[in-house]
């Protein structure tokens, strides 16, 4: 989930849970996936207190005679003193923590001007706070990083790290355009070229239109509506935004945002960062360059003359707005007719499964191997479907509200495959939520690197459609599971997480040479975007694009919201990594694609140990706790896709497909 506002992150970055809560004794035993037994699942109680939630009017009172009893601080050195002034900041933190997460909440779940005037003049008190605290936080540090005790070194080298603005012009401006350029995105519509009272929003209509539709010229026009109706308006608001938090980040001493961003890694300077995410990728390219090979030429037999068989691949035939994943073209590129794969979205509609019971059969995987069962605010306060009186963000994201137990998704479900494994990957950022919460101090509730915080809920959401555990779910038959189906399996699969890696490569990669001003704002701006998509994924533009209007890359989420992209191609390499592991401790170490751990409550214990250190030791160090491993190890994701790589270097031979595009 993003963070609230960068400028803010001395108090954000640490918008994690801050209490323990009581346990719900459940019997989540769904084997016999009876809907009766779901239905009374679904039912349990989630009557919460109303008056359980943060009062923002107290806790700013509250926050301001604390801030006025704040110490003058005379010996930066001595660290007693420093841990004396160290918890009175956390309780100052944490409760602003809890009214910024909770304004954001009210925002991306009712999208009004008066919610987005409330987050500005709280934005307002919280920078003077950042002001007050940042420079005594970085004197502390200047002393606390050659101390013996570990804890202080940590805690004050992340303080230090921090950035605020020394302009209240400044801060309400960068609320205001954030603000901006979330409406924007929520709100925007694409009308027929015909009918301009016919107009439909990227959620649910676009994006399935996308998945679903088969006629090219049809998807030209939603890809092109798109991108020209959001990205051409967030064009100039989002120029503006980035300034300013440039600004900020040179005010407090960072070269620039790809600075300040890659710190939370913990993997050396700017240079070498990218040098190890530049080598991860050039290591799975072989088999993403086969993956795309195969692709391309089974959609060249599909659409004829209308694209360069030999050269990139039009994003607006790949089954996605962005052409980040690919699996939902998989039937127009299914390896083996004969062997077709379970049809969960049918499945899960024959049977009636309502949303909740989406979310129940989720929290069920996780709770047979020992995590924890969603609390009841959980139920009472989430967002699960698109409310029908008011504009949201649909965009699925997990909240911890940090106070009392109180975790939330936002998510405007559909009954279908993709959104089964979406609701498993955000279940998985709460269980984390709640393993660190009940575990760690405030100042290390937080994922051990953001990467981390992506890969729990996938790794789960992988297990979960393995063929394995949809046979033990009685979604399928066992006797249909066969060297074909496991090809057929591999493939989409592989068109869902192989064929990210080089978008999610690509998305900061741009922003890093735009915080750089290597990138001519008025010459190249969506052309340099485009340059990257072709040089490293061999994906092009589905039309001609124009440098003076477009801006393609904001039509993407995650540009306008400023949320870091390499944690999703971080979490992509980390999800094998760890599932490897969880396998090879389940006994599994052949096939890995097959493996299943539900009900395996070892793994799961050693998996939550994990998960329960937050962030109070490197990263490193936290992964290597269950894997043995303390780096990133894209050979995890090869291993596993080792039978589709060699399936696909044989066919693409014989079929005469080429490999390449440039």
């Amino acid at each position: 989930m993003k963070n609230f506002i960068i400028i803010f992150l001395l108090v954000s970055s640490f918008q994690f849970s801050t209490s323990t809560e009581g346990e719900i004794l459940i019997n989540y035993n769904i084997r016999n996936n009876n809907n009766d037994d779901l239905q009374e699942l679904e039912n349990y109680e989630t009557e919460v207190d109303p008056n359980d939630h943060v009062n923002i009017e107290l806790w700013n009172k509250l926050n301001e005679e604390d801030m006025k009893q704040m110490p003058e601080i005379n010996d930066y050195s001595n660290e007693i003193i420093a841990q004396e002034w160290l918890k009175r900041y956390l309780r100052i933190a944490e409760r602003y923590s809890q009214i910024n997460i909770l304004l954001e909440w009210n925002y991306d779940t009712n999208i009004t001007e008066e919610n987005q005037k409330v987050i500005t003049a709280q934005s307002l008190i919280t920078a003077q706070f950042s002001r007050l605290v940042l420079p005594i936080a970085k004197k502390f540090n200047e002393y606390m990083k050659y101390s013996k005790n570990d804890d202080l070194k940590r805690i004050f080298g992340r303080l230090a790290s921090s950035i605020f603005s020394n302009n209240d012009d400044d801060v309400r401006k960068t609320s205001e355009l954030y603000g901006q350029l979330g409406d924007l995105y929520s709100t925007t519509k694409v009308c027929e070229l015909n009918d301009d009272k016919k107009c439909y929003t990227l959620a649910p209509y676009l994006e399935r239109l996308m998945q679903i539709e088969k006629d090219y010229d049809r998807l030209i026009w939603a890809w092109k509506g798109w991108h020209d109706e959001s990205g051409n308006k967030i064009r100039p608001i989002y120029l503006s935004y980035i300034d300013l938090l440039t600004k900020d980040a040179k005010e407090n001493a960072y070269d620039d945002l790809v600075e300040y961003w890659i710190q939370d890694y913990e993997m050396g300077n700017v240079t070498e960062f990218e040098g190890i995410i530049d080598q991860i990728l050039k290591d799975t390219m072989p088999l993403y360059e086969q993956l795309h090979a195969y692709v391309r030429g089974r959609l060249c037999s599909m659409y004829q003359n209308r694209f360069n068989c030999s050269g990139p691949i039009p994003a607006h035939i790949l089954g996605n707005m962005w052409a980040q994943t690919w699996n939902d073209r998989f039937d127009d590129v299914i390896p083996y007719p004969d062997a077709p794969l379970l049809n969960m979205t049918e499945v899960l509609i024959e049977k009636n499964y309502s949303v909740h019971q989406l979310f129940t059969i989720a929290e069920s995987f996780f709770t047979s191997i020992s995590l924890y069962p969603m609390t009841p605010k959980f139920r009472a306060r989430s967002m699960f479907e698109k409310p029908t009186d008011r504009d949201v963000i649909c965009h699925a994201a997990a909240y911890d509200m940090g106070y009392h137990d109180d975790y939330r998704v936002r998510m405007c479900t559909e009954i279908n495959d993709d959104h089964f494994y979406t609701i498993h990957h955000e279940l998985g950022h709460v269980e984390y939520f709640m393993a660190y919460g009940k575990n760690q101090p405030y100042i290390y509730r937080s994922g051990a690197n953001a990467g981390f915080h992506e890969a729990i809920g996938d790794i789960i959401g992988t297990f979960a459609v393995s063929p394995a555990h949809l046979i033990k779910l009685g979604f399928l038959d066992e006797k249909d599971v066969n060297s074909h189906y496991e090809i057929n399996f591999l493939l989409r699969l592989a068109l869902q997480k192989v064929a990210f890696l080089p978008f999610g490569y690509v998305m900061d990669k741009y922003r890093c040479l735009l915080f750089r001003d290597q990138i001519d704002r008025e010459q190249e701006l969506n052309s340099q975007w485009w340059a990257l998509r072709i040089k490293h994924g061999g994906i092009m533009a589905a039309v001609p694009r124009n440098d003076k209007i477009n801006f393609d890359a904001g039509a993407k989420y995650h540009i306008p919201s400023n949320v870091p992209y390499l944690r999703y191609f971080i979490a992509h390499i980390l999800q094998f990594q760890i599932y490897r592991a969880m396998c090879r401790l389940h006994g599994v170490t052949e096939q890995l694609h097959m493996c299943d751990i539900y009900g395996n409550e070892y793994v799961g214990e050693k998996f939550k140990e994990m998960l329960a250190m937050g962030n109070s030791k490197p990263w490193s160090e936290i992964l290597e706790s269950l894997t043995g491993e303390n780096k990133l190890e894209p050979q995890a994701m090869l291993d596993f896709f080792q039978p589709l790589y060699n399936w696909l270097k044989t066919e693409n031979v014989a079929r005469g497909y080429p490999v390449g595009w440039m």
